[in-house]
């Protein structure tokens, strides 16, 4: 059995009534960091069995979100990145971007995938770029990145003339390399 962190666990029961798998994924990834990209497959199937309703209160199972593609597919997937290891982020984003802290390569590889998403507007890559929430959670996840020095990245590139952030006012605006 391996250990779960409990606020970890506190915060997948806050959000119990709307977090899907790979968001409940996603927050694992972010926080709690072990060795090598993603998350080990049973440390995950661990998190969902402490939580109130377990794994079957999720519509769909780690196996059905599964898929062994390269590139970012929109929300609701779950990236295989070996037999045991799996992640939010697809395998391509975690080999190009795990050495870097540089926020205009993350941008970089994202925008290679750029796509019409489906799914709820954390999950969206497109021409306009991506999400910040996103860029900042990636950030976090692969590179280990503290949000906060991510944030004040953003910030320094804004300013610089290097992203475009927009709409500057929205709690949750694109951002665009220029």
């Amino acid at each position: 059995m391996v250990s779960t962190d409990e606020e970890l666990v506190e915060e997948l029961e806050s959000q119990r009534q709307t977090i899907m798998l790979d968001g409940a994924l996603r927050l694992v990834e972010e926080h709690h960091r072990d060795t090598g990209a993603g998350v080990e497959r049973e440390l995950f199937e661990e998190y969902l069995d402490t939580m109130t309703f377990r794994y079957e209160g999720f519509p769909s199972s780690v196996d059905e979100a599964l898929v062994s593609e390269d590139s970012w597919h929109g929300g609701g997937h779950i990236y295989e990145l070996s037999e045991n290891r799996i992640s939010y982020y697809p395998p391509r984003w975690h080999d190009e971007l795990r050495e870097t802290s540089d926020l205009r390569e993350y941008l970089r590889v994202m925008e290679t995938d750029a796509m019409e998403t489906e799914g709820g507007d954390r999950e969206a890559v497109t021409d306009d770029g991506a999400l910040m929430d996103m860029l900042l959670d990636a950030a976090v996840a692969i590179g280990g990145m503290d949000r906060e020095d991510a944030r004040s990245q953003i910030e320094t590139l804004k300013t610089d003339g290097e992203v475009r952030v927009y709409p500057e006012q929205h709690a949750n605006p694109w951002v665009q390399r220029i």
